[in-house]
């Protein structure tokens, strides 16, 4: 080996002791320097491409772990506007020229969603919208949207069901302040459907926790689509660290989950929050699929994301009509929903 390649090596070698450092006092300062893993912290890995990056990092780092892990169209974005007027608001797609009253949206010119675009983004001045279905109908990326009175207590749970099957799930306060974005990274993009199967199948453990037959907070799943609608985009997720809203109210920004406050660092949150490889996600959708359907159900089960199990009343009276009602007011909470 010569010399240059000795030095090359050397350096790589260096960077990634430098990144794996940074990478192990994040998480001891998250722990408050207990190593024992906890049930509060987000499952971490080694950083991986692009490197570590923190808020101390340049921006071209910023922008490139923001590509790298919120992977959407890039031939197109949405714009978030605001008439101050009557107080509407609402999402298009981003024009060449802006949209005008009477304008034919089939001759619309849409921009792209470039590194400037992002940067835009990120320091405020701009709120932007990413359309995470891919083409040939693949994601690398899932989102559970919650809103309302129990939005967070609802994104809660479906975090605890995701860490419990071993999920790496990021939560993230909405622009509103109202409600919550559970997101959920792959290492690799993978068919839509198999995405959608693992929110649906962490959605339904959720249910089982809340003990409630529907997550009232619960909005849909982002994309909420299989499949590219003809001549559409599918549809669209406000992205997160809008910088107004991070700098000005702490709002779009992800959550300790120990704490409920933002992480001070955002950027590192990122760097070392781990993904799902594709393989995990499909047999984690080949075996929701097989829990909850068919007709030989011969047992009730628990719920395998907490070691919480209240016993069940010896008697619980119920009503026979034209169907068995129960009153649930007798059960547990966890007893709501067992199936």
């Amino acid at each position: 080996m010569d010399a240059t390649a000795e030095h090359a090596d050397l350096r790589r070698e260096v960077q990634r002791l430098q990144a794996e450092n940074a990478r192990l006092s994040r998480l001891l300062e998250l722990r408050g320097q207990d190593t024992a893993p906890s049930p509060e912290q987000q499952l971490s890995a080694p950083v991986s491409a692009p490197g570590m990056v923190t808020m101390s990092s340049p921006v071209a780092d910023k922008l490139a772990l923001f590509a790298d892990r919120f992977r959407a169209r890039t031939d197109v974005y949405a714009v978030r506007w605001e008439n101050t007027r009557t107080g509407a608001s609402g999402w298009s797609p981003a024009v060449a020229g802006g949209w005008r009253k009477g304008m034919d949206r089939r001759s619309a010119i849409h921009l792209p969603r470039t590194p400037q675009v992002v940067a835009a983004h990120l320091v405020g001045d701009v709120f932007m919208g990413l359309y995470p279905l891919l083409p040939r109908n693949t994601r690398q990326f899932v989102v559970a949207d919650f809103d309302g009175a129990t939005a967070m207590l609802d994104a809660l749970a479906y975090v605890k069901a995701a860490w419990a099957s071993a999920v790496p799930a990021a939560l993230e306060i909405s622009q509103s302040g109202r409600g919550a974005h559970v997101w959920i990274f792959f290492t690799e993009v993978l068919p839509a459907a198999t995405a959608r199967a693992v929110g649906t199948a962490l959605l339904h453990e959720a249910m089982v926790l809340r003990g409630s037959m529907d997550l009232r907070s619960y909005d849909r799943l982002f994309p909420n689509q299989d499949v590219l609608p003809d001549g559409g985009f599918g549809n669209l997720i406000a992205a997160p660290l809008y910088g107004r809203r991070r700098r000005e109210e702490g709002l779009t920004t992800f959550l300790d989950l120990g704490t409920l406050e933002p992480y001070e660092d955002q950027w590192a949150f990122l760097s070392t929050l781990d993904r799902l490889s594709p393989g995990d996600a499909e047999r984690l959708a080949r075996n929701a699929k097989r829990s909850t359907t068919g007709t030989d159900v011969a047992t009730i089960s628990r719920s395998a994301a907490t070691r919480v199990h209240p016993a069940l009343p010896a008697v619980v009276h119920a009503e026979l009509g034209a169907g068995l009602n129960l009153d649930t007011g007798q059960l547990t909470a966890a007893g709501r929903d067992r199936r």
